[in-house]
């Protein structure tokens, strides 16, 4: 029978799980690891924008929606791009990786392509809607090659999150 309906106090070892959780979800190092992850995501964005002449950046996307121009040095951009990495940090350490085998590395790429196939269907929605796209200032999402920009940026996240991350340790359930 369902706990919540039989007002059931939830046993020992169902509190320590959700104990366990909550502490797994609020680790500093989590967030940390996120953000170094997203400076990789950057770090590659910025070089297969380089190589394949595609200048899709995510950081001037969020920029110019919050400011509604491009700036030549995105801190805003960036301070949110790494705010959301830490974000997922979180998500990944205390939802994700538990639940997932394998080295660390291995569990952040499915991570980063689960979190990918996610949002892509999106895009053609923000095509729409974002008002420099709309004019031509910054170049459409839904194509291919920002596909496989994104696919490999979220690779590169994904790896350098779970290796930071690590896997659980079976004892405590701790990074």
């Amino acid at each position: 029978m369902l706990t919540f309906l039989t007002h059931q106090r939830p046993s020992a070892s169902s509190r320590h799980k959700l104990v366990a959780a909550a502490e797994r979800f609020l680790e500093p190092q989590a967030a940390l690891a996120g953000a170094v992850a997203a400076v990789a995501y950057a770090a590659e964005m910025y070089a297969d924008i380089a190589v394949t002449g595609y200048r899709f950046d995510d950081v001037q996307l969020v920029e110019s929606a919050m400011r509604g121009q491009t700036a030549r040095v995105p801190w805003l951009g960036m301070a949110i791009h790494l705010a959301n990495g830490a974000g997922l940090g979180l998500v990944y350490n205390g939802v994700i990786r538990p639940r997932l085998r394998g080295p660390g590395w291995a569990r952040g790429i499915v991570f980063g392509l689960l979190f990918l196939g996610t949002v892509w269907p999106l895009t053609p929605l923000v095509d729409r809607a974002h008002p420099l796209i709309r004019r031509g200032a910054l170049p459409k999402l839904a194509r291919p090659v920002p596909f496989a920009q994104n696919l490999a940026r979220h690779l590169v996240f994904g790896a350098v999150l779970g290796a930071l991350c690590g896997a659980p340790d079976q004892h405590s359930g701790q990074m």
